[in-house]
């Protein structure tokens, strides 16, 4: 299930995190190419995390599900650009070409519904300040998401990905 979220400054994960906190807690998490502005005190774990390079070289750390949701949770941290990937297990080392990625992929567009990374369960992918799109593997947990967040928009199709920017 495919879940966009457009209301509001984008992406507040401390927020998004909350009412998935065991989901969360029990994935490990590939994040990838993170740039986060604060509201409030900066985390230096965050700033660890966030892509140290203006090129469009892919980066990527791993951190414990806990880790991430006690990093964000309860903070005012906005996350301009990246990916966040839940894997249950171990997340596997990736090439430069596979890493996900954000800005300037255009399978956002045309292909939503599809797992950037094949092992995750739960992708959160925060698009340029402007919306957020988490793709769930459990369908009730994605409806689970909707309960607390119901401004989100299912994603089902490209044309749904448009609707907003018609």
């Amino acid at each position: 299930m495919t879940i966009i979220l457009e209301e509001g400054y984008q992406t507040n994960l401390g927020a998004l995190l909350i009412p998935l906190r065991k989901q969360i807690e029990s994935l490990n998490w590939l994040v990838t190419n993170l740039q986060c502005w604060t509201l409030g005190d900066w985390s230096p774990l965050i700033d660890a995390w966030q892509t140290q390079s203006d090129s469009s070289e892919s980066c990527y750390t791993v951190v414990s599900g806990k880790e991430l949701h006690d990093t964000f949770a309860g903070q005012a941290i906005q996350v301009v650009w990246g990916v966040f990937c839940g894997v249950a297990g171990v997340v596997p080392t990736l090439t430069h070409e596979k890493v996900p990625y954000a800005d300037g992929n255009r399978r956002i567009w045309s292909e939503p519904e599809m797992f950037q990374l094949a092992g995750s369960e739960i992708e959160i992918i925060a698009f340029d300040s402007s919306f957020t799109l988490l793709n769930f593997r459990d369908e009730a947990l994605g409806r689970q998401f909707l309960a607390a967040f119901p401004d989100g928009r299912i994603i089902q199709s490209p044309d749904d990905m448009l609707k907003s920017y018609q």
